[in-house]
């Protein structure tokens, strides 16, 4: 019964980024589809620098919101709103410097502008998906989620089918105008605390959220972020847009295990720290239990379904323009770090709602200072395609570091005395 209960659970959670994810699958392959390496590469580069305000937000404002909402505490000082209020005023910056960044990568001008309102809207999106899982009200995070996909898509078909603008153009005006819709279902509440000025009483509120949480939370994102993506900003810097192209297609193959493996972290984060609230360490030790068998479960089908599509049908996904030979191999590459990844992801979920950010931070620092410097190495003696193999090293150590870490907060909770 607990694990039909949490079967259950887990396609509520995951409907909603399912449908994130083959919005952002169809944009991609469009983009692979339809233009040459180079413009993919850009739009590659422009997406994960994008994505990134996800991870961000999540860091910053979700994480510490959850980690308090979900240990049943008191919002004593009005903490919710100090959250949403500080995370408004930082994605109007942040959008600022996205758009100045679509500028210098050269996209048009109405192309930089729903790219730099596209960082700002999502950062308060998903901050917005924190707050309804805090708060037990999952179905209008799915809500959002549906919206964004569906008025995504009606707009890149709609723009695509138009002869008013070009397919670029269409691609990032979708993207805005589909995170402007999906704010809609998160209802007045939402809109009440987001549009709150960060006064001097919520700003020091924030302080303290920040000195506790969120500062060691951002510094686990940044370096995880680095960890994950060295490859994608180094390669463009050092070798062009043109490079990274191959390395970001074969990076597709894995789209539908990362989006089960977001939406169950966003689903488990909160679970997990009220089992810890509560001393439920049985119950906890299920659930980690439960939760790589599914993400095993996730890789073992999509490493099935990838091997399928190279050796029988390539043409589906990729064009005549790019060597297959490099295809197959950077997937292959993926797929082990993909593993590493999943190994580790049970504790790392569980550290995070335990409040445990210092230890994570340290755990990804090292493994993000690994791959970076053996990114940089490999950029300087070899081809952009080997910066994949390094990278195993630098997710490898995080496993050990992120395992060690979560065995600690489990010896201290059956030996109190020694936490």
């Amino acid at each position: 019964m607990y694990y039909l209960s949490k079967i259950r659970r887990y396609a509520l959670a995951g409907i909603g980024p399912v449908a994130l994810a083959g919005t952002h699958f169809a944009l991609s392959f469009v983009m692979l589809r339809l233009h040459t390496p180079a413009a993919f590469g850009t739009f590659t580069f422009l997406f994960v620098a994008a994505q990134f305000t996800v991870a961000l937000s999540s860091a910053l404002f979700g994480a510490p919101l959850q980690s308090f909402a979900s240990a049943r505490q008191a919002d004593g000082g009005g903490r919710v709103e100090a959250v949403f209020a500080v995370a408004t005023a930082l994605a109007l910056l942040i959008g600022a410097g996205f758009l100045t960044l679509g500028l210098s990568m050269q996209l048009p001008v109405e192309m930089a502008v729903c790219y730099g309102g596209y960082t700002t809207v999502m950062i308060v999106r998903w901050l917005g998906r924190a707050w309804c899982f805090a708060d037990g009200r999952p179905e209008r995070a799915v809500a959002s989620d549906l919206v964004y996909a569906l008025v995504t898509l009606s707009c890149l078909a709609a723009g695509t089918g138009s002869s008013l603008m070009s397919m670029d153009s269409a691609s990032y005006a979708a993207l805005f105008t589909g995170a402007l819709a999906s704010l809609l279902p998160f209802g007045r509440g939402h809109v009440a605390l987001a549009v709150r000025w960060p006064t001097r009483d919520l700003r020091a509120t924030y302080r303290d959220i920040w000195r506790r949480h969120a500062r060691w939370s951002l510094l686990s994102v940044t370096a995880t972020e680095l960890a994950a993506n060295a490859h994608v900003y180094l390669v463009t810097i050092v070798a062009g847009a043109s490079a990274v192209a191959p390395l970001a297609a074969a990076a597709l193959l894995l789209r539908p295990m990362n989006v089960l493996q977001n939406a169950l972290t966003e689903y488990e984060r909160p679970q997990m720290a009220a089992l810890l609230a509560d001393d439920a360490v049985d119950d906890l030790r299920r659930s980690r239990r439960f939760f790589l068998v599914v993400l095993l479960l996730a890789w073992c089908g999509t490493g099935a379904a990838a091997a399928a599509i190279l050796v029988f049908a390539p043409q589906i996904v990729f064009s005549a323009q790019y060597d297959l030979s490099m295809i197959r191999w950077a997937a292959v590459g993926w797929f082990v770090i993909a593993l590493l990844i999943v190994l580790q992801m049970p504790s790392s979920v569980m550290l995070q709602g335990a409040g445990r950010f210092r230890a994570l931070a340290r755990a990804t620092l090292i493994s993000s200072a690994t791959n970076v410097t053996g990114v940089a190495i490999v950029l300087a003696i070899a081809a952009p395609i080997w910066t994949i193999a390094v990278m195993v090293i630098g997710w490898g150590v995080e496993l050990a570091l992120v395992h060690r870490a979560a065995q600690r907060l489990l010896a201290g909770y059956a030996h109190p005395g020694s936490a």
